[in-house]
């Protein structure tokens, strides 16, 4: 079945295509929740395809998990915003992130085999690169879960006209690639530190050690038996897979420059895929950690990808959530693309939710919002806050712009309601919902303000909330030029 919308094609497969499931994929999207609802005010639900339009995603594809199987798919939008190409389901996305729990499987698979130990020095098996001086030494457990000291620099990717480095060029740190070499700066084994640098590290020793390209690899091990058709790790997609792609996209809308950025280091950030094929992956880790099926990988090897090593991190899992159902997730973000794969260990339930565009992160969790809205899922549920009634009074002194981290936030206010803009809020103003005289919060971002009440004058300085609570300061006005 084919519908039109403002958004661009869907294209719906869901299981025998019930009336069910039908109305249900139907109320997921159209029922899209911001992450605070405030308490006896009606649910504010919005629209898949409006939110698209105003976050400038052309994009989406996702696959919801009920029951252990995919129950529905849909593809939602353009691959590309210059051509009006449709997303379908058959669209390749750049998943970021996601690649690291893929590559975390092989190596659990090749330790299986006897082909790795996840608990030997790592330069054992290193032939081209050694990591240097570790104590104790670096082990892929180790890397899998973030534990093994290394950098956490970002990997921003390179320009489809700028020279792109090998893996040993990033290992060494050497131009053209852009990081810094790969040492480790922290004990090892010690504290929790994401590095996607780490990951570099194991993808040069699951090579060294097999003897095997690290994407030729992943074919064998993970993606061939699982029947994922349409995945890969690749630095750039040949021509026949780069025609399904779809195209990064800029916070504005536009086309990330060459359509996407490219990534070398494969295990780190370098793997596309589509919704359906990441759902059979997380079906597939589901019913091994719940002792289905053994044949991928067995319920005890499940079970340490899925047991936290330093605080809510496994072997490539972020299992960190807010039920007391276990999860596995991770996310993706790579230039133009943001991805998510959420999955319940035991209830056979999940979702999958890829999109081309910045802006992408703000609608993936509106989506999830919905999704576990209409499934049930005790995560993803709006954070409820009460309100107060507004002091209008005060609101002169509140506005004016902030210095917040580096940033502006911008508060202003219009008609009896007070308003936020700015980063990290973003570009568009939304309304501050009173929680007292000095206290505030919105709908739209899990975050508060406080304003620091100071004298009978303008406000001066505030405190932002956002995850962690960092000050602002009134910024000073510009003086009016007088000829």
């Amino acid at each position: 079945m084919t519908l039109l919308l403002a958004a661009g094609v869907i294209d719906v497969h869901a299981q025998g295509d019930s009336g069910a499931v039908t109305a249900r994929k139907a109320r997921v999207e159209s029922g899209l929740l911001q992450p605070v609802a405030v308490r006896g005010a009606p649910v504010h639900a919005m629209r898949l395809a409006e939110r698209m339009q105003a976050l400038n995603v052309p994009g989406v594809s996702l696959a919801v998990i009920n029951a252990g199987a995919v129950e529905w798919s849909g593809s939602y939008g353009v691959a590309d915003a210059r051509t009006g190409r449709p997303v379908t389901s058959g669209t390749l996305f750049q998943v970021a992130s996601i690649g690291k729990p893929v590559a975390a499987l092989m190596a659990v698979r090749l330790a299986a085999e006897g082909k790795i130990d996840l608990d030997e020095d790592v330069n054992r098996r290193l032939r081209q690169w050694q990591v240097p001086g570790a104590q104790p030494a670096v082990t892929a457990r180790a890397l899998l879960s973030h534990t093994a000291g290394m950098p956490t620099f970002g990997l921003p990717g390179y320009g489809s006209d700028a020279p792109q480095p090998t893996l040993l060029q990033v290992l060494a740190g050497s131009r053209p690639a852009t990081n810094p070499p790969v040492t480790v700066d922290a004990r090892v084994g010690g504290r929790y530190a994401y590095s996607g640098l780490g990951y570099v590290v194991l993808e040069q020793y699951l090579n060294d050690a097999t003897g095997w390209p690290f994407g030729v690899l992943a074919g064998e091990t993970v993606f061939a038996p699982l029947g994922m058709r349409d995945t890969l790790y690749a630095q750039s997609l040949p021509p026949a897979l780069a025609t399904r792609a779809a195209s990064g996209h800029a916070p504005d809308g536009s086309v990330v420059a060459g359509n996407w950025r490219a990534y070398p280091e494969l295990a780190a950030a370098g793997l596309w895929s589509t919704a359906h094929d990441l759902a059979l992956f997380a079906l597939a880790v589901q019913r091994a950690a719940s002792g289905q099926d053994g044949q991928l990988i067995t319920p005890q090897q499940a079970r340490a990808m899925l047991t936290p090593v330093r605080g809510s991190y496994g072997l490539g899992f972020e299992l960190d959530h807010a039920a007391a159902e276990p999860a596995f997730h991770h996310s993706g973000s790579n230039a133009g693309y943001k991805a998510l794969l959420f999955a319940y260990e035991r209830t056979g339930q999940g979702a999958v939710i890829l999109a081309n565009g910045d802006n992408g992160w703000m609608l993936i969790e509106e989506i999830a919002r919905s999704i576990a809205a209409e499934y049930g899922w005790e995560d993803y549920r709006p954070r409820e806050r009460v309100a107060a009634q507004p002091n209008a009074a005060l609101f002169a002194r509140f506005a004016g712009d902030f210095g917040v981290s580096n940033t502006t936030l911008r508060v202003s206010h219009e008609n009896g309601r007070l308003y936020i803009a700015g980063p990290p809020v973003g570009p568009v103003p939304v309304e501050l919902i009173p929680a007292g005289d000095y206290d505030y919060f919105m709908r739209e971002k899990d975050a508060t303000l406080h304003f620091d009440k100071n004298g009978d004058g303008r406000i001066q300085t505030l405190i932002f909330v956002d995850g962690r609570p960092r000050q602002g300061t009134r910024l000073a006005e510009a003086v009016p030029r007088v000829d």
